[in-house]
């Protein structure tokens, strides 16, 4: 990843990174440093507030995307 953030930042993408360690040139997520067995449990959940917030700003309903479709049924 050390090679691709300098070329991000040089077509001005933003950069979002989630972990306990900053990163130069990315907007930092911060979440507690735990064991590394463990840490994708805390890394989902800023990003799961994260689609829930661009969702909600584009004027989405979060709980019906687009394109998602499912059929069940009870008997």
């Amino acid at each position: 990843m050390g090679e691709v953030l300098p070329r991000l930042g040089e077509r001005r993408a933003d950069v979002v990174v989630v972990g306990s360690a900053a990163i130069e040139g990315a907007t930092r997520l911060a979440v507690p440093e735990v064991d590394e067995r463990y840490a994708p449990l805390l890394d989902i959940l800023p990003l799961q507030r994260l689609a829930l917030a661009l969702a909600l700003t584009r004027g989405e309903d979060p709980d019906a995307p687009r394109g998602l479709q499912k059929v069940t049924a009870t008997m």
